[in-house]
């Protein structure tokens, strides 16, 4: 049996939603993109198992706060969501998408993501406020989507 499931572009109704499933999950929701920037992935049921920020910036979008909900969430829900969140940034029209962790990451290198030095931000990513103060230590990647 398929599992089912919808990745869809947040609305104002989602913000508290969102909002409450980031900070359950001890990321800071001060510092989060418009609701409108989320994709929100969620079983036939309109149960949440997903979110992700994804700013744009120009050609290049910047990937915030992906958060999945442990209770629904399976491995292969995860590679799908994420999946259809690059094919969402394609479509957008994208040309590369970066993301900043703690850590560098395996599962972000497995979908094309590799890490980058500061000065190789694009310039419009660069103005994000994560960007502005001391992030000397955080790991920057990125993926080229359209070569």
């Amino acid at each position: 049996m398929i599992d089912l499931f919808l990745v869809r572009e947040a609305t104002s109704e989602d913000e508290e939603t969102v909002k409450n499933m980031v900070r359950r999950s001890g990321l800071e929701v001060d510092l989060l993109p418009d609701i409108e920037s989320f994709l929100i992935a969620e079983t036939e049921a309109k149960e949440l198992f997903g979110v992700i920020g994804l700013e744009k910036y120009g050609r290049s979008g910047l990937l915030r706060a992906l958060v999945l909900n442990s209770a629904e969430s399976t491995s292969e829900r995860l590679l799908r969501f994420f999946d259809q969140v690059i094919a969402y940034a394609k479509k957008c029209s994208l040309d590369e998408l970066y993301l900043t962790s703690n850590e560098e990451s395996f599962f972000f290198q497995v979908f094309g993501f590799s890490t980058i030095s500061r000065e190789e931000l694009s310039v419009d990513i660069k103005q994000n406020r994560l960007f502005s103060g001391d992030a000397s230590n955080r790991v920057i990647m990125r993926r080229q989507l359209n070569f």
